[in-house]
């Protein structure tokens, strides 16, 4: 089993890029409350889809975590030590969500009230006040907070399929896996129902009910389905390390096609809601595809970056050692983006009184931003990123047991060779 996917990183790269650029566009385009979410501009949909990069992160977390849990089962950790390495990985990545959230995270919009709950820094920053509603944002779950929540969870299970394994109660690791992803995914219908009954307990402030169901069907991200995503990335991570690279493009390339396919026809013919963000069954026939999609976007970037034929091998372009980064250290990224787009905003907002972004300029703001980050992470990795979130998250890491993300952090050169 290979040391390091870097296809993974890449993608992962690719996500918070996409993130970060998004973010900022979607916030400061001045026509938000007046989109027609019963017939949105295309561009607008597509923005809102690109925006769902919840799934892919907890796939790519998923796999990653899996494939480190096996490469210390393989060097002689204990299940219980190797448990508590991961354990803890998991509390700090929840830590990180919703401290995320609570004071540097993106807003949540309110259409019908044409307001915006947005996170303390940003709200002191746009509007020289401090945000005191803050319940919302604490039950919100986010990317990291899913991600997290689905470390905790598959470090458990981990230790499970380790014993099964060995007692030869089931065949093998990616079994357990793959029928746990698909039996996570079909019980996620079970939110459709659960997310009217989530409400009401809000609406009548039983705080038991909300605190028993917010992380199983709240609004975005919970674990039905995203559970499911993770799980679906410890199935590659294990194929990866028992069948290899080929039998697993042989079962999962027709796998993802089925479920993008199955999504898309059911997409395509249920009413749009997608943009109201009910919890429907085209919310479902989104997860269904994106389940898909998602699988297919992990074994391209496995492809190209991973299994290539050693005669195809090349040093990595630009733009992939640029993707990289954001890969390894992109969650400061991610962390400070909102506040620092509305630095930024503030600062441009006074030199241009009456500053309004039409949607082209929201586009072009955002990328401009996204760029920038990029290539501060260029100068920034000349120091091996110390002193941000992953420097300290690695420090923390290695009183339990070696971090794989140090090792990506330190050994990665400026000369666009693969690592």
């Amino acid at each position: 089993m290979k040391k390091q996917y870097l296809g993974l990183d890449i993608l992962r790269g690719f996500g918070v890029f996409m993130v970060v650029w998004l973010h900022s566009a979607f916030y400061y385009f001045d026509g938000l409350y007046d989109l027609d979410l019963n017939n949105p501009p295309l561009i607008v949909t597509l923005i809102g889809l690109l925006l769902m990069f919840a799934g892919l992160f907890a796939m790519i977390s998923g796999a990653g975590h899996t494939l480190q849990l096996h490469r210390k089962l393989d060097s002689g950790y204990e299940p219980k030590k190797a448990l508590m390495f991961n354990s803890i990985s998991g509390l700090m990545i929840l830590a990180i969500g919703y401290a995320y959230f609570i004071f540097t995270g993106a807003g949540l919009v309110h259409f019908e009230s044409r307001s915006m709950n947005n996170s303390m820094l940003v709200d002191l920053i746009r509007y020289g006040r401090i945000s005191t509603v803050v319940s919302e944002r604490v039950l919100y779950v986010d990317s990291l907070t899913i991600i997290g929540m689905n470390i905790l969870i598959m470090g458990l299970m981990f230790v499970l399929a380790q014993r099964w394994v060995r007692n030869k109660q089931v065949r093998s690791w990616s079994s357990v896996y793959l029928l746990s992803a698909f039996g996570v995914f079909l019980f996620s219908l079970v939110r459709i129902p659960l997310y009217e009954v989530y409400l009401k307990a809000v609406a009548d402030k039983q705080l038991g009910m909300v605190l028993l169901l917010n992380g199983f069907v709240n609004k975005n991200n919970p674990l039905l389905p995203y559970l499911a995503f993770g799980l679906m990335g410890a199935w590659v991570a294990s194929m990866l390390k028992e069948r290899g690279w080929r039998l697993l493009v042989r079962t999962a390339l027709p796998l993802s096609l089925a479920l993008l396919t199955t999504g898309v026809v059911l997409y395509v013919g249920l009413p749009d809601t997608m943009l109201q963000r009910s919890i429907d069954l085209k919310w479902y026939a989104i997860m269904t595809a994106q389940l898909g999609l998602f699988l297919v976007m992990m074994l391209a970037a496995l492809r190209h970056y991973d299994f290539r034929r050693e005669e195809d091998a090349r040093h990595m372009s630009f733009v992939s050692t640029f993707l990289y980064r954001f890969g390894v250290a992109g969650l400061t990224a991610f962390f400070l983006e909102s506040v620092v787009s509305a630095c930024i905003y503030r600062v441009l907002s006074l030199m241009i009184p009456g500053l309004h972004f039409g949607l082209l300029a929201a586009l072009v703001y955002g990328l401009v931003l996204a760029l920038c980050w990029g290539f501060f992470l260029m100068l920034w990795e000349r120091a091996h990123f110390r002193y941000g979130l992953e420097y300290f998250y690695c420090s923390t890491l290695d009183r339990f047991g070696e971090s794989e993300k140090k090792h990506k952090m330190k050994g990665f050169q400026d000369s666009g060779s693969r690592p």
